[in-house]
């Protein structure tokens, strides 16, 4: 079966000294860049155990090889893991969990459909991590990884990467200076057809039904990054909707402003709306993010900043065409 998604094919792998770099890298600092592994003794805390912590440069070539040896290590259950940029305009990243634990097979059947967007797409990074016993696999931005396990099995992550070719490095001797992040250029990597998944906002939609993920964040409260309380905000958000009683896998969608204090009350006010009409059932929310008052459109012109009361103020559903989700 072709995947539902397609990589462009108009750009050229970055290639440095023979090493290689994901699709989504478009140009890079003069290397040299060097293979290997460093590993550290991070002490836990809570719920969290004392973990030695890996951290693996490869070029891209290998890196689909080293992951799939490092997910046979993975117990039954596991949670998935999401981190990407925001649109939000209170927070800089956008991290979803694993509500509840999925089995080992199920997360290895989503990543083998998407494994070309996850090693080549420099705006998203993925991971998967297990409780019993702890492990964590995270495949960062740049498509480094990081591997955290408990001290007994430090063997067993060593013997993988050796077994692939790559050899300790001093600590530091891997990392790329700060300096150097700000000369990386990025670029998007899927083809953009409407009948394909061709946005990360797409691929998220289907990752959160499969690995049952949700946004790390408290629903009945409005916080920014740094743990203040906002009050109400301004929302923006495209919400997935198809008419009351009828069966289909096709979604038209609605354009929603609104002013809310958290995002379970928004979505509380988002079901009491498609109540009250009868007509329509809510299926998602394809987007949803807090917009600043000064950025608002201007329909919303005379809506103050502090607004007194949480309020709906669009709720446009286009019922004239499908809005097609790439793949679900």
């Amino acid at each position: 079966m072709n995947p539902p998604y397609q990589i462009r094919r108009d750009i050229s792998r970055v290639v440095s000294a023979g090493f290689e770099f994901p699709l989504g890298i478009e140009s890079v600092p003069i290397g040299p860049f060097q293979e290997g592994y460093s590993v550290d003794w991070v002490e836990g805390g809570g719920d969290v155990p004392d973990t030695f912590t890996f951290f693996v440069v490869l070029s891209h070539g290998r890196l689909s090889s080293l992951l799939q040896a490092l997910f046979e290590l993975l117990p039954e259950q596991v949670s998935g893991i999401i981190e990407m940029g925001s649109r939000d305009a209170f927070r800089s990243v956008d991290i979803f969990l694993g509500e509840r634990p999925i089995s080992c097979s199920c997360f290895l059947d989503t990543w083998k459909a998407f494994e070309d967007i996850f090693l080549e797409d420099t705006s998203l990074a993925v991971g998967v991590n297990a409780d019993a016993p702890f492990m964590e696999i995270f495949l960062d931005q740049d498509k480094r990884v990081t591997i955290h396990v408990e001290p007994g099995r430090r063997e067993e992550v060593e013997a993988v990467l050796s077994a692939n070719g790559l050899s300790q490095q001093e600590a530091g001797t891997l990392e790329i200076p700060e300096s150097e992040f700000e000369h990386i250029q990025t670029r998007s990597i899927l083809v953009e057809d409407p009948s394909l998944l061709c946005d990360i906002d797409q691929l998220l939609l289907v990752l959160r039904h499969e690995w049952a993920l949700i946004l790390d964040e408290d629903e009945d409260r409005n916080l920014d990054a740094g743990g203040r309380e906002l009050g109400r905000t301004l929302w923006h958000a495209i919400v997935l909707v198809q008419p009351s009683g009828v069966l289909s896998d096709g979604f038209s969608h609605a354009v929603l402003w609104a002013c809310a204090s958290s995002r379970r009350e928004l979505e509380e006010m988002v079901r009491d709306q498609l109540a009250e009409s009868a007509d329509w059932v809510l299926r998602d929310f394809y987007t949803l993010d807090r917009v600043a008052f000064d950025d608002r459109p201007e329909e919303l012109a005379s809506v103050a900043p502090r607004h007194p009361k949480s309020e709906i103020f669009m709720f446009q559903i286009d019922d004239h065409e499908e809005f097609d989700v790439g793949a679900e």
